[in-house]
């Protein structure tokens, strides 16, 4: 009873432990994604300050700009150069967007490591493996080693399933969040013009101008909760056991390229259609990643059980 009741303890320490561990990685992480996050703002920024100066010089009397009225290619110069500007500003609202939720993000993990004092669980630990060692060389000297690696195996696989479910969930999220987002890409099919809104630009009801709002924050919500499915998976992947591997390479990185693509269809009313394939597509990775996790999940319990039986088997 008391070798149950140390290793119930351990486990407690050792899960508390792995929090701070995986928070302090998450940190990291979450403010390189800020970083980038504002680096495309001030691109983007940048990018779109110049297509403003080159579209008021369009605006200005020359003979070139002359010429190319007769010929036409003004007004082909003026489309592309306002399809790219409804572009960038779309990422720019994503960008600042994502910049908002991930510091909010960060702030909550600089919450929770300020409640934890590691200095205080490795010095508990360290007392507890000392009171395991001595039973264990009293009691149970000869499957001693067995023992430990047993417990050892079996407060890892406690850990993994515990990252298992948080990605599972956080998974879930992002299926709701894209299929609002599909929903909503649906019903705003038949909005074919777009606003760039840095003056002039073509002319969209208020109506329009709210569907189309909602629709990009739909977009959003979506990109976030596939930001943070995809940091929950990276936690997965840094938990595998020594007996039981996780291999997550093959499904981390849809979310690296799903929203840095979108917008160049969405941007254009008439290929919104385009948007709402990428969106499916995402669907699927996202589902089929779910079930990938559900299948670890599943072999994870199993592995726990199977250490679980060996442990009773010796006691």
């Amino acid at each position: 009873m008391e070798w149950k009741q140390l290793q119930k303890e351990q486990g407690i320490i050792h899960a508390q432990l792995r929090t701070a561990s995986r928070l302090s990685e998450q940190k990291v992480l979450i403010e390189q994604q800020i970083g980038h996050a504002q680096q495309e703002i001030d691109k983007h920024s940048k990018a779109l300050n110049q297509i403003r100066l080159r579209l008021d010089k369009l605006e200005g009397f020359s003979f070139m700009n002359m010429i190319r009225t007769w010929t036409g290619q003004q007004d082909e110069l003026r489309v592309e150069k306002i399809d790219k500007a409804a572009i960038l500003e779309l990422k720019i609202n994503e960008a600042k967007k994502m910049d908002v939720d991930l510091t909010h993000d960060l702030g909550q993990i600089n919450t929770k490591l300020s409640q934890i004092n590691e200095q205080e669980l490795q010095e508990a630990l360290s007392q507890l493996n000392a009171k395991k060692k001595g039973y264990l060389q009293i009691y149970e000297p000869e499957q001693a080693k067995r023992l430990e690696q047993l417990a050892h195996e079996e407060l890892l696989t406690k850990q993994l399933l515990i990252e298992i479910k948080e990605a599972e969930a956080a998974g879930e999220t992002a299926l709701t969040k894209l299929g609002q987002a599909a929903e909503s890409l649906h019903s705003a099919n038949g909005y074919s013009t777009w606003d760039t809104f840095f003056g002039g630009g073509f002319f969209v009801t208020h109506l329009k101008h709210d569907a189309l709002d909602k629709t990009e924050n739909y977009l959003h919500n979506a990109q976030i909760a596939l930001q943070r499915f995809h940091n929950e998976l990276l936690d997965v992947h840094d938990m595998s056991t020594k007996s039981l591997q996780v291999d997550t390479d093959g499904f981390v990185k849809f979310a690296d390229y799903f929203f840095d693509d979108i917008f160049s269809a969405w941007s254009v009313h008439s290929k919104i259609s385009t948007a709402r394939d990428q969106v499916s597509r995402v669907q699927d990775d996202v589902h089929n990643t779910i079930l990938r996790l559900q299948d670890k999940h599943n072999k994870a319990d199993d592995y726990l059980q199977s250490l679980q039986k060996e442990k009773e088997a010796i006691f």
